[in-house]
């Protein structure tokens, strides 16, 4: 997992509350690894505000085309997307195994080519099934609920602390034939964070240029 450049002190009061006994943060340890996921999905909260800062209403609920998301939706999205999968994460990680050692936590090859082909700039597209669909089209409500989505992941990550959750499963909602553990399962959501966040601001850059 590459390591995050400028991980803020969150990571540091995180690994003190891991329960983990003589845990190691150096990087590539399991504590580090949830510590890291900590970070990023504070990280896509932080710079959801920073989008948003000058904007106007209409600038974050405006579409490029009809088909298109406005910025508004991509959050939506999100929130409800995250909402889905954490009741699944949430039994697997009361299932795992104790940890008996700091090792690295692994993410499964197929889980790992799906990242990789959920990570910004993308060029696979993927259908959205009906649930994760946006609903919501006033940003301030969408960005409230992405927040309530995003504390509820940074404690279901704490709750993982000393356990071995890439030894649990979790089936994936979207789609019942596919399953990946369950660290696989929080790096994917990071990724697919990273993804609408991109694609956030390239619809807000998109915007801008129709205004020169």
């Amino acid at each position: 997992m590459r390591v995050l450049e400028g991980l803020s002190e969150k990571i540091t009061l995180m690994v003190k509350r891991l329960p983990l006994e003589g845990a190691s943060a150096q990087p590539g340890s399991s504590t580090f690894q949830l510590a890291s996921l900590f970070e990023q999905f504070h990280r896509a909260t932080r710079d959801v505000g920073k989008l948003a800062v000058g904007r106007t209403a209409g600038d974050l609920t405006s579409r490029l085309h009809p088909n298109a998301w406005s910025a508004t939706e991509c959050l939506d999205h999100l929130a409800r997307t995250t909402l889905s999968f954490l009741p699944a994460i949430s039994r697997a990680i009361a299932t795992a195994p104790v940890l008996t050692s700091s090792r690295p936590l692994r993410t499964g090859a197929i889980t790992l080519l799906l990242i990789r082909n959920l990570e910004p700039p993308y060029r696979l597209r993927y259908n959205v099934i009906p649930q994760l669909a946006p609903q919501e089209t006033d940003f301030e409500a969408a960005r409230s609920n992405f927040e309530k989505s995003q504390s509820r992941l940074s404690e279901t990550v704490e709750s993982a602390a000393g356990l071995a959750i890439d030894k649990v499963k979790v089936q994936c909602p979207v789609y019942a034939r596919i399953n990946y553990n369950a660290y696989g399962a929080f790096r994917m959501l990071a990724a697919h964070q990273r993804r609408h966040l991109w694609q956030m601001q390239q619809i807000l850059a998109a915007l801008d240029r129709t205004r020169l």
